[in-house]
């Protein structure tokens, strides 16, 4: 039982791991200074204005993406949760094996 557990373990910590990796293919936007609007002049307001719309369409697409992996990465996991489950019992129904 302590080998399954370890397995187990070992299942998880790789899905971990991939899953990370994943999720770094998802480019998040740099963040930009927003002038304070009180001290800010028309010229600065306009630009940071400028930059709102592409950072906001960015920030989404981003968003997506992260949600994306995150279904991909739960997709994956029930599937070998499930793969798991199986062969677990298939392993708990064979008869014991000669050492």
């Amino acid at each position: 039982m302590k080998f399954i557990s370890m397995c187990a373990l070992a299942a998880v910590t790789v899905l971990s791991a991939s899953n990370f990796a994943s999720a770094a293919s998802c480019a998040r936007p740099a963040k930009f200074s927003v002038p304070d609007g009180k001290t800010a002049s028309d010229d600065q307001m306009k630009a940071a204005q400028a930059k709102l719309t592409p950072y906001a369409q960015a920030m989404s697409t981003y968003l997506h993406c992260l949600s994306d992996e995150i279904k991909s990465g739960k997709d994956e996991y029930d599937q070998v949760s499930a793969e798991w489950k199986t062969q677990s019992d298939n392993f708990r129904n064979t008869p014991a094996k000669a050492q």
